[in-house]
C-alpha cells in the first residue's frame, strides 16, 4: 500500500513539473483572485491597506511589486500564475507595463479587466485601454482654491497655470470648475516638447504681466522636475511672492521652500475607493465602466506653514482643517 502511495505521488510530481518545464503556469490562487501592480513606497502600501480591509476575505489577492528593471515579460508570468480576474494598477509605469501586455494578447483571448490610481493624468493613461477604468489623483484645483483663500482669507480671483498642450481638456475641465467659484483660471499652453525651460519662463512671464494671485502647478514631470525646479519655477516663486498650489506632498516641503499648499486624496480611502469598483465588477460579470475615470472621493490638506506664515502671515489656529502642517 505505501508503495502504491508512494508511486502515485511521485507520479502528480512528475506530471506538475512537465507543466512548469514547458512554461505552464499552474495557479495557486482562486478563480476569482485579484492582482495588484504597483510602485514601491509607503503611500502605495497604504492604499493597498485601504483596499484589502474593504474586501476582507472576499477576494483573494497577489502583488507584483515593480521597479525600473521589471518589464512586460515579468507581467505577461505573473499574470499565467496568477490567472486574475481583475488587476489593480497603480503608477504610471504600472499602467504603461500592462497596457504594452495587453497588446500582445490574441485577439480571441479574455480581456482582464483593471483599475488604475494613484497615476498621474489617469484618464489620459488608460486611454485605449480595453475593459479599464481608473480614479484621478489630481484633485480638481478649486478644491484648493476654496481652501485656501479661506486660510489666507484673501481674495484669489485668478489662479495661473503653465502647461504642456496635451493638457488642454483637462485645465479647460478645470476651468469651468473654478467659474462656478467665481475664479478664473488663466492658461499659458507650450509645446508637449521642445526648449522647456524656455517656454515655461515664457509662460511665467505671461501670468506675471496677468497679475494672477497664485500658481497652480499640475504632476506633469516634463515640465516639474529637479533641474527645472531649479532653474525656472523656484527663483519665479521666490521673486513673485504668490501662493504656490502643489499636487504632491514632497513639492510642499519647507526645505524645498516652493509649493504652499497641496490637496491630495487620502491614501487609505483611496483604496477603499478602489475596492468599491473591484466589488462592482465582480457582480457584473468582471466588466467596468470602460473608459470612464472618476475623482477622489476623500482628500488630505498639505500646507508648507514655515513659508505661509513668513510670506502671507498665516497664524497656526487658522489650519484646524488642514490635515498636515510642515514646518
Amino acid at each position: 500500500m505505501k508503495k502504491f502511495v508512494y508511486h502515485r505521488y511521485l507520479s502528480i510530481g512528475l506530471f506538475l513539473g512537465i507543466f512548469c518545464f514547458l512554461g505552464v503556469a499552474v495557479s495557486a490562487y482562486a478563480e476569482d483572485s485579484l492582482l495588484i501592480i504597483r510602485a514601491h513606497g509607503k503611500d502605495y502600501e497604504q492604499t493597498v491597506t485601504g483596499l484589502k480591509d474593504e474586501i476582507g476575505e472576499d477576494i483573494p489577492m497577489a502583488e507584483l511589486v515593480i521597479g525600473k528593471r521589471t518589464t512586460k515579460g515579468d507581467i505577461a508570468r505573473k499574470m499565467r500564475y496568477i490567472s486574475p480576474r481583475i488587476v489593480v494598477l497603480m503608477d504610471n509605469t504600472a499602467i504603461s507595463l500592462y497596457r504594452k501586455y495587453q497588446l500582445e494578447q490574441p485577439v480571441s483571448a479574455t480581456v482582464i479587466p483593471s483599475v488604475s490610481l494613484m497615476a498621474s493624468f489617469t484618464d489620459l493613461a488608460v486611454k485605449g485601454m480595453k475593459n479599464a477604468t481608473g480614479i484621478a489623483y489630481e484633485v480638481p484645483v478649486v478644491t484648493s482654491i476654496v481652501n485656501l483663500r479661506a486660510i489666507l482669507n484673501r481674495p484669489l480671483d485668478k489662479v495661473g497655470i503653465v502647461c504642456r498642450e496635451f493638457l488642454r481638456d483637462f485645465v479647460s475641465r478645470n476651468a469651468a470648475y473654478c467659474e462656478q467659484e467665481a475664479v478664473e483660471l488663466v492658461s499659458y499652453l507650450i509645446p508637449d516638447r521642445g526648449r522647456m525651460t524656455s517656454n515655461i519662463g515664457k509662460g511665467l512671464k505671461f501670468l506675471e504681466k496677468e497679475q494672477v494671485d497664485a500658481i497652480w502647478i499640475p504632476n506633469d514631470s516634463g515640465i516639474i522636475n529637479m533641474e527645472l525646479l531649479q532653474s525656472v519655477w523656484i527663483p519665479f516663486a521666490r521673486k513673485y511672492k504668490k501662493p504656490v498650489i502643489v499636487g504632491i506632498e514632497i513639492l510642499a516641503s519647507p526645505g524645498l521652500d516652493f509649493g504652499t499648499f497641496a490637496v491630495i486624496p487620502d491614501n487609505i480611502s483611496l483604496g477603499i475607493q478602489a475596492a468599491e469598483v473591484i466589488l462592482d465588477a465582480m457582480e457584473n460579470n468582471w466588466q467596468v465602466d470602460a473608459g470612464e475615470t472618476v475623482s477622489p472621493r476623500s482628500v488630505y490638506k498639505i500646507i508648507n506653514f514655515r513659508q505661509a506664515k513668513r510670506l502671507f502671515n498665516i497664524r497656526e489656529e487658522k489650519l484646524q482643517d488642514v490635515d498636515k502642517i510642515l514646518k
